[in-house]
């Protein structure tokens, strides 16, 4: 059963007729050679660690289980996609009141999200944090990127109309307080601060997942392994509001979406969306995975793989109308600079 979303409410995704023929696009997704075709990294001015044939960041190493590959970054413009349709497009949901001058993307990741704010309002100056150099070096002149950790403290010089940050609450932070303690200080008085968030948790409105789903049984895995790094693996939006709330933000507000996992919305925009959705697993599960399963819950690269085979077995069934959860959390440093913080 879909757990209940009580606020921003996106209602129901109406499913297409079983029946239904795949297009040449959604096709694509099912066939059975579904892995992406990238180059390793070969060579780098970066000393990355290698780890079951990926690459790992190097700067506070250890710290962030995933890969920073190009399999990864491939695979992180996917979700990126994913997020940006089932969230109907927009950068952001903050109601700032002008165009802003000045916003600080934190997790940036590819940078794509970044790259698209610079481009879409070419007079604000965004910088873009990550643990990661993989951004690309040609991007909008109003856009800078840097290496930095957001646990620890933040030493940016501006002041900020927007702090922004995405897909961050699974593996990438481990103290959200300071998180928001932090971008509290470095915003402007009345400016935002937002957080996308989504938990690697399937729900279904039709009850069609299967009891004995095998991606059900590696979610849950993959959470206990999380759990072990002190991540919790999924956003809680009541707790990220109250955390907002401690450190001094105001109208504080929660939009809940939902992002498909296969093409099976009868919706045009959400069945693209679930297109992304199905790929960012489909290529994806390994690099999630291997770090997670060997080292954190001590299994064997050959038993992942047969758990990993049977999801992507799952993955390609129809019938299954399942998606993940998408909440996006603002609140508002008050306008009176007298506020907490200052």
């Amino acid at each position: 059963m879909a757990e209940p979303l009580a606020v921003g409410e996106t209602g129901n995704i109406e499913a297409r007729e079983e029946s239904s023929s795949l297009s040449d696009n959604d096709s694509a997704y099912y066939d059975d050679d579904t892995e992406a075709s990238t180059r390793s990294v070969t060579s780098s001015i970066y000393d990355y660690e290698t780890s079951h044939g990926r690459t790992y960041h190097a700067y506070h190493a250890g710290k962030y289980i995933l890969p920073n590959d190009e399999d990864e970054q491939e695979r992180c413009d996917i979700m990126y996609h994913a997020v940006r349709l089932s969230v109907g497009n927009k950068l952001f949901f903050a109601p700032l009141v002008t165009e802003p001058t000045c916003v600080l993307d934190i997790g940036t990741g590819t940078g794509l999200w970044a790259i698209e704010l610079a481009d879409a309002y070419p007079g604000a100056q965004v910088i873009g944090t990550d643990l990661s150099p993989i951004q690309p070096s040609y991007v909008p002149p109003n856009l800078q990127f840097e290496i930095a950790d957001a646990d620890e403290e933040w030493t940016f010089r501006q002041r900020f109309d927007l702090v922004h940050s995405r897909v961050m609450n699974d593996t990438s932070l481990k103290d959200w307080p300071h998180f928001y303690r932090e971008a509290y200080k470095v915003l402007q008085p009345g400016g935002w601060v937002e957080s996308q968030e989504f938990s690697y948790k399937r729900y279904s409105d039709d009850g069609s997942l299967p009891a004995d789903s095998r991606l059900t049984y590696w979610e849950d895995l993959w959470t206990e392994g999380i759990n072990k790094m002190g991540h919790t693996g999924h956003c809680d939006p009541e707790l990220v509001m109250q955390q907002m709330r401690d450190a001094g933000f105001v109208n504080v507000t929660r939009l809940n979406f939902k992002m498909p996992i296969g093409p099976w919305p009868k919706d045009k925009r959400l069945r693209e969306a679930g297109l992304f959705g199905y790929a960012n697993l489909m290529n994806g599960l390994f690099g999630l995975s291997i770090k997670v399963f060997s080292q954190l819950l001590g299994w064997q690269v050959e038993e992942l793989e047969v758990l990993l085979a049977e999801c992507r077995q799952e993955l390609r069934r129809r019938d299954i109308h399942g998606y993940w959860p998408i909440y996006i959390m603002f609140g508002q440093k008050p306008p009176d600079p007298g506020g907490p913080g200052d």
